[in-house]
């Protein structure tokens, strides 16, 4: 008979997560197919299910407690000495190796599991001694196998309650310091929003229309009730897209709509839906922004992360991940979530799913950024030439050009200016006309035309065309005529400064200290 070392018990606790907060998510999977369980039993209505967390940092303790089904006290002790033996279906349930429940094991001194069923009067109470467990592991004298150290860590006990009680309850008692992140609910909260299976924040705009497409097509969002500290949680989406900006966040864009696509297997049948926003997609959303990034989730629970995608090579570009924020919810029943939860068992479903996926992100996404930007910078142009255009007509009528020659250098900027525009015009209507009918393109170029399409003044246009034209000497003469207290002689001295000054400075510089010598000499 085979013998399974202790080995196989470090890898499935201590060695198993990169990242201490993956313990919680492996809790809430277990809670939520328990209150699965609950509700199709008739146990439970959804509405009446929680998780609740408490994480006390003084008293270094943590509890994760849901009100599902619990387990029997006839086979709660064969249940919990089961390790990697789960009689859960991977295929339907959230939780299904047996082995997300150790994961409190590299924590904390005391790892205490206690349950109970509806209609029995009986908590029944597994304790693991965890601080002995990671003792054994490192002990080279002790060399049990895997069973062994099962039994040499675990006691079971009993205790009383009522015979309508119905839960599931994991402690971590006396927290390791080399853990304390597991203490920290604010960064407890902020993991679990984004990787819980919990609802969209009720301010999301979005929310409705995911929700009415996933009906529409027959898919269902688990969603539970999940609080921490007894402050709900929920997926912290919004419409506005911030940036960082004097020690806060302003918005800099914003989703004006989201798209939801479909993805199918060979035989027709869904493998995959998503949602994603649509924007200006102007750059790379900052980091300040929880949600950003397409995430993968799993019945509802987020594999990996916001850059899961880039690193299984669906983008053309790495950078291209951080333009969107979205979700693709895999719903193909052989795609299963390996081990560490970071990505799915390589297998023909997760290739196939690979295949369907990978033209959106890699083609479609790549274009749709880079189309975006395209059309940005060719209304940037027109806006340039007619801001340029509007100086020119206000130096002109009130005597802002330095001299003939400032005048001349103007005049030759707009025209190079009118070739860049007249350019990116031909680009825009190019644009408009083959994306003519793809909605989520469309949509982009109405946000960016909004923001910076350059508004109609055909007058200074006029103006600078008749004065240009004809060679026309400035309106208001030129700024050191308006300073009458000076001679001719002395106004030519002044002008040749500030020839000197625009010559030797840099544009905004220049202009600002003309300006303050002009408006110095005219006191």
């Amino acid at each position: 008979m085979a013998t399974i070392g202790k080995n196989v018990i470090e890898n499935l606790t201590t060695a198993m997560y990169e990242n201490l907060l993956i313990i919680y998510r492996e809790y809430i999977q277990n809670s939520a197919d328990s209150i699965d369980n609950a509700i199709r039993q008739g146990l439970l209505r959804s509405e009446d299910a929680h998780i609740e967390i408490e994480i006390n940092a003084n008293t270094r303790c943590v509890s994760v407690r849901d009100n599902g089904t619990g387990v029997g006290m006839d086979s709660f002790q064969r249940v919990m000495s089961s390790i990697a033996d789960s009689p859960k279906d991977r295929t339907e349930d959230k939780g299904f190796r047996g082995i997300g429940r150790l994961g409190g094991i590299s924590s904390c001194r005391i790892l205490r599991f206690s349950c109970s069923v509806k209609g029995e009067s009986t908590v029944s109470i597994c304790t693991w001694d965890a601080k002995r467990v990671r003792e054994i592991l490192v002990d080279n004298n002790q060399n049990p196998t895997a069973g062994e150290l099962v039994d040499m860590v675990t006691t079971y006990s009993q205790e009383v309650c009522d015979v309508a009680d119905h839960f599931f309850l994991v402690e971590l008692i006396d927290v390791e310091h080399s853990s304390s992140e597991l203490l920290d609910d604010k960064n407890v909260k902020e993991y679990l929003q984004a990787v819980a299976p919990i609802p969209y924040a009720p301010g999301f705009t979005f929310q409705s229309k995911i929700a009415e497409f996933a009906r529409e097509n027959g898919f269902k969002i688990d969603e539970y009730q999940v609080f921490v500290n007894g402050d709900r949680l929920f997926k912290p989406y919004t419409r506005k897209l911030y940036e960082p900006h004097n020690h806060s966040k302003k918005a800099y864009d914003e989703l004006s709509d989201v798209a939801c696509k479909i993805f199918s297997g060979t035989d027709g049948r869904p493998i995959a839906w998503m949602w994603y926003g649509v924007s200006k997609f102007e750059k790379q959303i900052p980091v300040i922004n929880a949600m950003r990034g397409i995430r993968l989730r799993k019945a509802n629970i987020q594999i990996g992360d916001e850059n899961t995608f880039s690193t299984h090579g669906f983008y053309k570009e790495p950078r291209g991940c951080l333009y969107f924020v979205g979700e693709v919810f895999a719903v193909g029943k052989d795609l299963i979530p390996n081990a560490r939860r970071d990505y799915f068992n390589l297998n023909d479903a997760c290739r196939l799913f690979e295949q369907t996926l990978r033209p959106l992100f890699y083609d479609t996404f790549y274009t749709t950024y880079h189309r975006a930007n395209e059309y940005k910078k060719a209304l940037q142009k027109q806006a340039e030439l007619q801001a340029n255009q509007q100086e020119y007509a206000q130096k002109r009528a009130n005597g802002g050009f330095i001299d003939p020659e400032d005048q001349a250098a103007s005049e030759k900027k707009i025209e190079e200016l009118k070739k860049a525009a007249e350019k990116a015009n031909r680009t825009i209507e190019t644009r408009e006309q083959k994306e003519s009918t793809d909605d989520v393109l469309g949509r982009v170029y109405s946000a960016l035309r909004s923001e910076y399409a350059p508004a109609i003044d055909s007058s200074s246009c006029e103006d600078y065309h008749k004065s240009a034209t004809h060679g026309e000497k400035s309106k208001g003469g030129y700024m050191s005529q308006s300073l009458t207290k000076y001679n001719r002689k002395e106004q030519k001295l002044i002008s040749r400064i500030y020839s000197i000054i625009k010559a030797i400075l840099p544009r905004d510089t220049a202009e600002i200290v003309i300006n303050k010598i002009q408006e110095e000499l005219s006191k």
